[in-house]
């Protein structure tokens, strides 16, 4: 039985949560709170399994408390954010202080509970089941300083295929040299993929990537508002150019182009040089923006000149995509295990084979610079 403490200060939303929760027959709701103060407490006393958290609340707001509690006793954190730019704000920064994933709040108020309940305990139960806590007590804060980065290099599993860019067999017990060992070239576009968990992934990796590196293009699921948030967020702490795509624009070096949430984004070539298309609203492989569609739109136009990049995330939305890149000679990067928050993505894309090498997240960065000739 998943044990669960529900935070909000709506007393309607609290009790129709619990009902819709506990309906599973599999989660337990053994705790509520009214403001963040109460939540670390109960958290504290009763150990769930899983933290529902709104942000705004009075006494203590979500993010307040939810600092602490990653700080003193890490668990799953869902928070609650609604359809809103301010609130998107808000989650992102959820997320960076070690928030699994968010829920949002039905607009049409507590009655659209139920309509949803489906989906939200299919979430709950596979990140229960499924997810690996990365935070560590103090240590919640994302921290971008490099001198954080691990000399110590671990974590490194390959994925040999039948494949012209496969150079060499890269071992465990010759990790320190794993990265020196991969063979750089030259890249015109970097393609990469996330949901559950990418939010923290890319803060790990976008911040500490060099200048002027090949056009990066990113799926992470999100809703429409959130993707902006996060481009902002991310263009704050990094060398690089994030932004939130525009259709028609062409990409160009040193800028990362994530897709704007509730449209699917794909590259195309035009008489000026690539560009985005932001056209479309119909779900490819459960998810809009899809990451399966934009590797596609990839494979289409690049062949060994393109690098692939899986992170953590939910279900397997990017594998057959990345399988058209790697058939066409792209070099796949997968997120490995010990690191993702959830293993549904990058295993997905592992096991049919596009995956030619896993990496720690802490790798990932330095992978990419290396990977990339200047």
């Amino acid at each position: 039985m998943i044990k669960a403490v529900i935070a909000d200060d709506s007393p309607l939303l609290r009790q129709v949560l619990k009902d819709v929760l506990e309906k599973s027959k599999e989660i337990i709701v053994i705790g509520m709170a009214l403001n963040g103060k109460a939540a670390i407490e109960i958290v504290k006393n009763k150990k769930p399994d899983i933290l529902i958290l709104d942000c705004e609340m009075p006494v203590m707001n979500g993010l307040e408390a939810l600092k602490i509690i990653m700080e003193e006793n890490p668990l799953p954190v869902f928070v609650f954010s609604s359809h809103t730019f301010k609130s998107s704000i808000t989650t992102i920064r959820a997320l960076e202080l070690g928030a699994i994933d968010y829920l949002l709040k039905p607009s049409g108020g507590v009655a659209e509970l139920e309509a949803i309940s489906n989906e939200l305990i299919s979430k709950i139960k596979y990140v229960v089941a499924h997810g690996q806590l990365k935070i560590k007590a103090k240590g919640a804060t994302v921290d971008i300083d490099r001198k954080n980065i691990p000399t110590d290099i671990n974590g490194v599993n390959t994925h040999l295929n039948t494949h012209p860019n496969t150079h060499i067999n890269i071992n465990k017990s010759d990790s320190n040299n794993s990265l020196k060992d991969l063979k750089p070239r030259k890249f015109d576009i970097v393609a990469m993929g996330s949901s559950t968990g990418g939010v923290q992934a890319a803060t790990k990796i976008i911040p500490l990537l060099r200048e002027n590196l090949p056009p990066i293009v990113w799926v992470q699921h999100m809703p429409e508002h959130f993707t902006a948030s996060l481009a902002k967020r991310l263009n704050e702490l990094s060398k690089i150019e994030v932004k939130e795509a525009e259709n028609g624009e062409v990409i160009k070096r040193g800028t990362c182009y994530l897709a704007p949430g509730g449209h699917q984004m794909r590259v195309i070539k035009s008489a000026t040089g690539y560009k985005l298309q932001i056209a479309g609203e119909e779900k490819i492989c459960g998810h809009c923006p899809s990451c399966t569609n934009l590797f596609e739109s990839v494979a289409e136009h690049f062949t060994n000149n393109s690098l692939g990049l899986i992170l953590t995330g939910m279900g397997e939305d990017g594998s057959t995509g990345l399988l058209d890149m790697h058939k066409r000679g792209a070099y796949i990067i997968g997120q490995n295990e010990k690191s993702c928050t959830v293993y549904g993505m990058p295993k997905a894309a592992f096991k049919i084979g596009a995956v030619d090498i896993e990496l720690d997240l802490n790798m990932i960065a330095d992978g990419i610079n290396h990977l990339c000739i200047k």
